[in-house]
């Protein structure tokens, strides 16, 4: 009875797919259907809900299925995550072809076979998906990705351990940021990790929508207002269309990497003013230290954001920082 209890208590060898048989049977489960919550899975598979959705986690971070909304998934088809490795290994391991096979018939008999329209689009809800999904579509990047970044944002700093992968694999990284974003304290962790990763940054006065583009394959795009919604494409001219409008805007963007290359230098009068500003004085109080008047302060603060080319003073202090105007 011991040695019963003991090999009840040692973890499934995975099967053909790399995945434990709980696991693939949830997979092949979800493969059923166009897409399912926690608690309908749960009950069809007969588990406890906190234990499907950490199997349902697994398998996204797995390449097995997506997030659709914070408590709803979809399976991504068998050829998607099995068929390169499977390909490559095809002389050694026929096992794994026939599990790949088999999963693709459950795959197209389903209602979430993918075909037709519903292939081309994929609807994520929910902030939690989203940054799901976001993290997928990043990690699988093969060549470049472009993002536009407004907010509010659902993605935190990105994690070092993807970034340094993608890099590492010659992933070019270009980031448009929205000039809103210099505004709001809490993004400015995010805002110092673009600017010193090597990644190619620079600012737009107005970005239209969040967007991520992927390898001009693959377009996310997050819809404004309520609840955090996003669309999920591969429809070519879709990804066409926003990579004409990124690339449309990229090149009217302030490159974040000229700054300091810049040419323009401060006189010393002005970047004693601008050094007190940025300390957090009051007009009235950098006046006073100056031996200036108030309305003198308030235009020379003018000229300088004129001459930073930005809209406000917590822009001008970032422009500052970055072109080595203040020590």
């Amino acid at each position: 009875m011991a040695d019963q209890a003991h090999d009840e208590n040692v973890p499934a060898a995975p099967g053909p797919t790399g995945l434990d048989p709980e696991a693939e049977g949830l997979y092949r489960l979800l493969l059923s259907r166009t897409d399912a919550s926690v608690s309908r899975l749960a009950a069809d598979a007969g588990l406890r809900p906190a234990r499907t959705r950490e199997l349902l986690m697994r398998l996204v971070d797995d390449g097995f299925a997506t997030m659709v909304a914070d408590s709803r998934f979809r399976a991504v088809g068998p050829d998607t995550v099995l068929g390169g490795r499977i390909a490559s290994q095809l002389g050694d391991v026929l096992g794994e072809y026939e599990a790949l096979r088999e999963l693709l018939e459950i795959h197209r008999a389903g209602p979430g076979s993918g075909g037709g329209d519903h292939g081309s689009w994929e609807v994520v809800s929910g902030p939690v998906a989203i940054r799901s999904r976001l993290r997928q579509l990043k990690a699988g990047a093969e060549k470049r990705l472009r993002t536009f970044v407004r907010p509010p944002m659902v993605l935190p700093v990105p994690e070092p351990a993807l970034h340094e992968d993608l890099q590492a694999r010659g992933v070019c990284h270009r980031i448009l940021f929205d000039r809103a974003v210099l505004d709001i304290d809490p993004y400015s962790d995010y805002l110092r990790h673009a600017l010193s990763s090597g990644d190619e940054v620079r600012f737009a006065k107005r970005l239209p929508l969040k967007l991520l583009i992927v390898d001009d394959k693959t377009a996310l795009m997050e819809e404004g207002g309520g609840r955090p919604k996003a669309i999920v494409t591969g429809n070519r001219s879709i990804v066409e269309l926003a990579g004409a409008l990124f690339d449309q805007l990229w090149s009217s963007g302030i490159p974040a990497t000229t700054a300091s290359s810049s040419a323009e230098r401060l006189d010393e009068d002005d970047a004693v003013l601008l050094g007190l500003l940025i300390s957090g004085l009051t007009d009235q109080s950098i006046a006073t230290k100056l031996g200036i008047g108030l309305r003198t302060v308030q235009r020379r603060v003018r000229e300088l954001m004129d001459l930073a080319d930005v809209d406000t003073r917590i822009q001008l202090g970032w422009h500052a920082a970055k072109n080595g105007w203040v020590p």
